[in-house]
């Protein structure tokens, strides 16, 4: 057994499928399951061809796992070409390639395919670890190619292994000036990776009662913050993205397009400023801090005071806002608004309607009906918890405000918000999040998918919308201070709120801080900030055809300095033992009369030096014997390797020359 695997990890082919396996490993979570299993048994079948010939497939049945991988992506995919199926398929047919590979031109072939792989893998995911895992994979590549053209040198596996990383080592000046300097266009080269959307903000334009109790399960990142002064209290931090007008009885709706001809929003105090780089989520909202005074570029504000982008967004997006904490908007209600905010779906949820119009008969004024809603949330047995009972019957509200009374924020949001409507109050839902969490480290404001919220919206006279929060009449701490906070000891919590270790909350703010400049500067890296960081640098707007100077320059520069330094640096030879030793022997000798030739070669050196030192002549031998299959056979261990240092340091050639010359003159 272990005969065999030697002879199976010393062919070439091994060393093109373990390049190949470690680009498909990332893609496998991506494909259909049978297709890893066919990669597998095509490895397996080639590594065993290595022992037993016999076992490689005639070309007529490849035809036939070529069609059949066709046709299996096409009722998968439902096409041939795009990403994802373009993808899957072209890792199926290197597989197959595999099986009619022989010769070192095939390998060669596969290994180059192999790096078009690794680009392939970007189109998916460019986090941190993916590329950190491509740097490596492209070391291993590397490294086949000099295994491919060893020949029957045998090189040590430490040895092909620096040899790589010295070869990418050098390559990666010239990539970071070419990732700086490289004219960059507007848009993405490639179309949108998929983990841009794995971070998407999760919010759907639809609430419906148990949706963002899903949502806080994900602890993903929706956008970051950075202040230009302080942070705002916690309980100031609403980031508002969606308002929902239209109700069925069950899930909340944007509803048609509100049709208030003139918005207005009057502003208190001094406005707070900050930028937001936010997630790609493949729509075009923006979020805000309520209540944004303008609007930043490319983008428009809406009837509802919402931001949207003009193109959606498929990169993180950088963005300068300011807004103002203490406004009033809408200060004279629309009829459409009017109409929108009491429309209530007929024969739903009647228990609540009834008790809004109870209130409506008790109370004269409208805060008053909002107080004591919120006093009754607050007073009577209701539990704010992530696992809320489901509500299957036709008037979840109902069921809810007067059978469960366990909910999240979704719950009462709606409740609250179809109470007042019934009271005659105009009232709509919010969709966004609410508060976040300050990264010691950068102290950058960071807004996770567990920090999504939904609270209500209602016009009073004199005040205009106002918003009214239910949640933090049930948990105040969910909004003063986090969601962990307003748990009861009781409540299953997420894997990411269980962490009670300082360490490693403290490497998880560290990593935050490492992506948040990840993002910024690689992922985000585009036409504007290219000429943001040049024009810091030299004091004024660079032109593409500068640009392309300096590319062009520097890529000289960088060239001819690692010429130089590689003419320099000691060659690889000597950085080997053997050949220090013997280079220190050659020395010894040239010292005592016997120079070696630049063309002579070790054996030949050898017998001459025999000859003149005589006596010495078995030391001599056995020094090149070991040098010998060290730098052409990698046969020799260490303890040959001391051997060879020991009959060097006491090898006698000094009296062994007097001889002689003192024989030539007799």
């Amino acid at each position: 057994m272990n005969t065999r695997l030697h002879t199976i990890t010393r062919d070439p082919v091994f060393w093109v499928i373990l390049p190949l396996a470690l680009v498909i490993i990332p893609h496998l979570q991506r494909l259909p399951l049978w297709m890893p299993a066919l990669i597998v048994l095509l490895f397996a079948v080639r590594l065993g061809a290595v022992i037993q010939p016999a076992l490689m497939p005639r070309k007529f049945w490849l035809f036939v796992v070529a069609v059949f991988v066709s046709i299996g992506t096409v009722m998968h995919y439902g096409t041939l070409f795009g990403k994802a199926a373009g993808t899957a398929i072209l890792i199926c047919l290197l597989g197959i390639k595999l099986l009619e590979s022989c010769s070192t031109r095939d390998y060669m072939l596969l290994i180059a395919l192999s790096f078009f792989i690794i680009v392939t893998n970007f189109l998916f995911t460019q986090n941190i670890p993916t590329a950190l895992f491509m740097l490596c994979t492209v070391v291993v590549l590397v490294m086949s190619l000099i295994t491919l053209h060893q020949g029957s040198a045998a090189l040590d596996l430490r040895w092909r292994l620096r040899a790589a990383s010295r070869l990418v080592a050098l390559a990666i000046p010239l990539m970071l000036v070419m990732f700086i300097l490289f004219p960059r266009i507007s848009g993405p080269l490639w179309h949108l990776p998929d983990d841009a959307l794995s971070g998407r903000t999760g919010l759907s334009d639809t609430m419906t009662p148990g949706n963002i109790a899903q949502l806080i399960q994900s602890d993903e990142l929706a956008f970051r913050v950075e202040f230009s002064s302080n942070k705002p209290a916690q309980d100031k931090l609403y980031w508002r993205a969606l308002v929902l007008w239209q109700f069925d009885g069950r899930s909340w709706k944007p509803g048609k397009q509100n049709e208030n001809t003139r918005p207005t929003l009057e502003g208190f105090g001094n406005p707070v400023g900050y930028t937001i780089t936010l997630e790609p989520h493949d729509k075009t909202w923006l979020f805000a801090l309520d209540m944004p005074k303008q609007v930043p570029a490319n983008a428009q504000y809406n009837n509802n005071f919402l931001l949207r982008s003009k193109d959606k967004i498929t990169s993180p997006y950088r963005y300068s806002l300011q807004s103002f904490l203490e406004y009033r908007i809408e200060y004279e209600l629309s009829r459409w608004e009017n109409n929108a905010g009491l429309t209530l779906p007929p024969d739903s949820n009647p228990r609540t309607v009834q008790l809004a119009q109870q209130w409506r008969t008790r109370f004269d004024n409208d805060e008053d009906i909002v107080r004591h809603a919120l006093q009754q949330f607050n007073r009577q047995n209701y539990v704010y918890t992530l696992q809320p009972p489901p509500t299957l019957s036709a008037n979840p509200v109902d069921e809810f405000l007067f059978e469960s009374r366990r909910g999240f924020c979704e719950h009462y949001a709606s409740s609250f918000t179809l109470l007042m409507r019934a009271a005659g109050i105009p009232a709509r839902v919010v969709l966004g999040y609410q508060g976040g969490t300050v990264n010691p480290v950068n102290n950058v404001l960071t807004v996770r998918q567990s920090d999504a919220h939904a609270w209500s919206e209602v016009w009073l006279q004199n005040r205009g919308w106002v918003r009214v929060d239910p949640t933090a009449a049930i948990a105040p701490n969910r909004v003063e201070r986090n969601l962990d906070s307003a748990l009861g000891a009781d409540e299953i919590r997420p894997l990411y709120m269980q962490i009670d270790n300082s360490v490693l909350r403290q490497m998880k703010f560290y990593w935050d801080a490492i992506d948040n400049r990840w993002k910024q500067w690689v992922i985000g890296y585009g036409p504007k900030l290219q000429q943001q960081l040049l024009q810091s640098l030299f004091n004024r707007d660079i032109h593409y055809s500068e640009m392309t100077f300096m590319l062009m320059t520097a890529i000289g520069a960088i060239t001819l300095l690692l010429a130089w330094l590689s003419f320099r640096s000691k060659t690889i030879a000597e950085t080997d033992p053997a050949q220090k030793l013997y280079n220190r022997f050659c020395k010894r000798l040239a010292r005592q009369g016997v120079p070696r030739a630049r063309s002579e070669g070790p054996l030949d050196f050898a017998r001459r030096a025999a000859q003149q030192f005589p006596s010495q002549q078995p030391a001599i031998d056995l020094i090149t014997k070991i040098y010998i299959n060290s730098r052409y056979r990698s046969q020799v261990q260490a303890d040959q390797i001391e051997k060879m240092k020991i009959l060097i340091r006491k090898l006698d050639v000094s009296q062994n020359h007097s001889a002689a010359g003192a024989a030539r003159k007799h």
